[in-house]
């Protein structure tokens, strides 16, 4: 009974989180017209601004499938907050690029996660805040390593 002694608290701990702050978010981010998917794309491409992204690019920096980025792209071109446009140095590839519309709503989307990461992290002190974050950030490496 070996394993009585060490209880799995991380998956179940990571599974609270996530969902918890996924419906925080997604109360929020309805507001604007968005999922937490969409603003997470929409963040990517903010960050990614001086570079030609293209979907494969997000789908391998998100991790999500083909089709799920095609979703989210689909989804999103319609809701005016993207556009694809062809890339002028390879015709066959298409750019996916942030509408004014969507730039507008970066900083708002920021605001909206700082609130709730300094939710997640009340009564932490700042040393131990940063230490939950580099802790989380390398069990997040581990896991698209090693699965």
């Amino acid at each position: 009974m070996q394993h009585e002694s060490r209880k799995p608290i991380l998956i179940s701990s990571l599974k609270i989180i996530g969902n918890q702050a996924s419906k925080v978010g997604d109360l929020h981010l309805k507001e604007i017209g968005l999922t937490h998917s969409q603003a997470n794309l929409i963040l990517f491409l903010a960050h990614h601004a001086d570079r030609k992204i293209r979907q494969r690019d997000i789908e391998v920096a998100l991790n999500l499938t083909n089709p799920t980025v095609s979703g989210l792209i689909k989804r999103l071109e319609q809701k005016q907050f993207i556009i694809r446009a062809d890339d002028p140095e390879d015709s066959r590839a298409r750019m996916i690029l942030l509408t004014e519309k969507a730039k507008l709503l970066v900083d708002q989307i920021f605001e909206h996660i700082h609130q709730t990461e300094t939710k997640l992290l009340e009564g932490f002190t700042e040393e131990e805040a940063e230490l939950v974050s580099s802790l989380l950030r390398r069990i997040a490496e581990n896991a698209l390593k090693n699965f």
